[in-house]
């Protein structure tokens, strides 16, 4: 054995013949991190080896070859000391396998400086330290851990990282000799999940982990230069030794960048509308609470602003909904570049928008946002060589005189954009006490919505309907009431928005199916009449949802009833273009064969036009232009006219709102179909309706009777 000495350093022992390692060895023993080099041809430590040894350098080289023993077995038997093998570049993977089997580092001989052999010195001494103390549990923990597809970070007390396991500098993107320095514990993983930075160097996972603090899945990015943030998961806990003292931490960790960037994607399509990538309802509602408790805090006054566009539904009927999504997507900027910072936007649905302002010094602050607002707005919106036109309708409501909750704020303005809607539009409108008695009315019918077909208050009442012609009744009208316990029983005008915007419309409308298909199957079986036909009404949030026609279809398997004896009306909006999920299930519908109506046909701009779309098989003109076509010569040409084209397109007429005579002999001159109003019956209840059916299996014309 030969013995070469330094100044100061690691008292160092080389396994090996060191034939490719001469210069490497001849130079290290000049340097000061080496005070004793011993040199032994073998790859064991012999029986006389120095008390003093304190790192054995093992070379990789011939003699391995020649050995029958494995790798990781000649490791194993130099576990006392601190291992760093020796190769070359070219043979590089010889180290990195020897890690794997327990070494502590390796050395390329020729290609290393001194101060990366020093920190791989250091390294290596250090982390036998830390080995040496570890429970045997751990031990076995960490040669499990060493080879996982995890990532594995080992740190000594003093934040030092010992071991990164091959899977953890993949993903890191750290090559196997990069060594990190002492300030990586403070840089690694020191951005959560949101982006932001710890706030406190005891929130950084390696500092959790040498600490003992044990933790599952805490998401964090990790960012180094020159590559895109990596989203991981770690775990942590604390490293022992055999007597329960701390000596260290370990992370284990997986790179989740593309689960969480989906999760963020769905998130973000739960929480932000499609079209403008506004806040939607719910992620607005989260913000407006926040805000108000903000207000609170503050004392400073808050105010919500609902806007809705006016008459916006013609944008969508005469230039498409292309057009009209355009128009949505450019209100959404105006309104985005026309708030101050700190306030928020929401898209609530449709044409409506939702406006947070905070720290409104009072209503005359809110007002002159509003008329900013208003301003522009209303200014045109060029949509290819189109130009379009819509002002909007604002409501305010301040807090916290109008609410102090987000639900609360938000149907207050609501109702104070009604307000302004109702005195023509292209204004803004305060809620006020005025109003108040208006929102806790539609508070009360609300809750009572909510337990109104439990508590079995819903009822239909039916409107004769009968063919022009002959004059015998044909078919029945479903209207639904409802019997509320205060206010007596009500007409859908009171509650039928309510129900739309709670979403109660698909239960509420999927009961009137269901009972006025029974009502039907049960009068056409008493009666003998198997024509008599029934209409129905359709909200267009039912046909936006597809469970109707299962309900249809089950209704229909369940009463044995002819889809043709079934008419569903609609308003023009769900005929005129329907989307794509409208326009699949009126095409459903149809196939069941059951009829589509037009209803308020002649009211709208672009009414001829929904009638070209193969969905329609009657319409229904609306009560506006009977009232008066006695004696209104516009109305009585657009009647005239209606009906002769509906004639050509073998379309069915329906007159409703018919109250004279003159009224019905002004029809018959024009060969409409059938007509409805109180000159023939006010809507009545089943029982009611039974009466006049046997009248009329007697002859009895319903007309001849005078109203029931």
């Amino acid at each position: 054995m030969e013995f070469g000495h330094g100044m100061s350093g690691h008292s160092i022992l080389f396994l090996g013949r060191g034939a490719d390692a001469a210069d490497y060895l001849a130079e290290l023993e000049t340097l000061p991190t080496c005070s004793m080099l011993c040199r032994e041809p073998s790859l064991t430590v012999p029986d006389n080896a120095p008390a003093v040894i304190d790192l054995v350098i093992l070379e990789l080289g011939p003699l391995l070859a020649e050995t029958d023993r494995p790798l990781n077995e000649i490791v194993h038997g130099l576990k006392r000391y601190p291992v760093v093998v020796l190769t070359d570049k070219a043979r590089e993977h010889r180290g990195i396998e020897a890690m794997r089997a327990g070494a502590d580092g390796y050395i390329l001989c020729d290609d290393v400086s001194v101060e990366s052999q020093d920190a791989i010195f250091d390294h290596a001494v250090m982390r036998h330290a830390l080995t040496e103390r570890l429970s045997e549990t751990d031990v076995s923990v960490l040669s499990i851990l060493r080879d996982i597809n995890d990532g594995v970070i080992v740190v000594d007390l003093e934040g030092n990282v010992l071991d990164i396991n091959p899977a953890a500098r993949s993903m890191l993107g750290m090559g196997p000799r990069v060594l990190p320095d002492s300030g990586w514990e403070q840089t690694f993983c020191c951005i959560d999940a949101g982006g932001e930075s710890y706030r406190s160097a005891f929130d950084l996972p390696l500092v959790r982990a040498r600490r003992g603090v044990k933790f599952k899945n805490q998401l964090a990015i990790y960012r180094a230069p020159e590559q895109p943030d990596t989203i991981l998961s770690l775990n942590g806990q604390g490293l022992y030794d055999g007597n329960r003292q701390l000596v260290g931490g370990l992370v284990t960790f997986r790179d989740v960048t593309e689960s969480e960037r989906r999760s963020s994607r769905l998130q973000r399509q739960a929480l932000y509308d499609d079209l403008t990538g506004l806040p939607n309802r719910r992620l607005f509602d989260e913000n407006l609470s926040r805000a108000l408790g903000r207000s609170v805090r503050r004392s400073a006054p808050l105010a919500v602003l609902f806007i809705d566009l006016d008459r916006f539904k013609s944008v969508n009927d005469t230039l498409g909904h292309d057009v009209g999504d355009t128009v949505l997507k450019e209100v959404a900027m105006r309104l985005q570049r026309n708030l101050r910072i700190g306030d928020f936007l929401g898209r609530f649905g449709g044409d409506e928008f939702l406006a947070c302002l905070e720290d409104v010094a009072d209503a005359a602050s809110a007002s002159a946002a509003a008329q900013k607002l208003l301003l522009v707005l209303s200014e045109k919106y060029m949509v290819g060589a189109a130009e379009v036109y819509a002002t909007p309708s604002i409501g305010i409501a301040l807090a916290p005189d109008a609410g102090d909750d987000a639900e609360r704020l938000i149907k207050a303005a609501d109702i104070a954009m009604y307000e302004a809607k109702k005195r023509g539009g292209g204004r803004f409108q305060f809620y006020t006490e005025a109003l108040n008695a208006r929102l806790e009315q539609r508070e009360e019918l609300e809750v009572g919505l909510r337990h109104a077909l439990v508590r079995q208050e819903f009822a239909l009442h039916y409107q004769p309907r009968i063919d022009l012609a002959s004059g015998r009744l044909i078919g029945l009208e479903a209207l639904l009431r409802w019997q509320h316990p205060r206010f007596g029983l009500l007409p859908p005008s009171r509650f039928l928005p309510i129900l739309e915007g709670s979403g109660l419309i698909h239960s509420a409308g999927e009961w009137v199916i269901e009972t006025a298909f029974r009502q039907l199957a049960a009068w056409q079986h008493s009666f003998e009449m198997p024509d008599l036909t029934i209409a129905i009404n359709l909200s267009p949030e039912q046909l936006r949802h597809g469970r109707i026609l299962e309900v249809v279809k089950r209704c229909l398997e369940n009463t044995g009833l002819d889809a043709g004896c079934i008419e569903f009306e609609l308003g023009d909006g769900g005929l005129i273009r329907p989307r794509s999920t409208e326009a699949e299930t009126l095409k459903d519908l149809h196939r069941l064969g059951v009829r589509l109506s037009l209803h308020h046909f002649g009211v709208g701009e672009v009414s001829f036009e929904s009638l070209d779309n193969g969905f329609v098989d009657s319409f229904v003109l609306d009560q506006s232009l009977i009232a008066d076509v006695d004696e209104n010569d516009s109305h009585q040409r657009i009647v005239r006219a209606a009906v002769a084209m509906a004639q050509g397109l073998d379309i069915e007429v329906t007159a409703e709102g018919v109250e004279t005579m003159a009224q019905l002999e002004f029809l018959k001159s024009c060969n409409c179909d059938l007509a409805q109003g109180f000159l023939i019956s006010r809507p009545m209840q089943s029982d009611k309706v039974a009466a006049l059916l046997r009248s009329e299996i007697a002859g009895t014309k319903l007309l001849a009777r005078g109203m029931p």
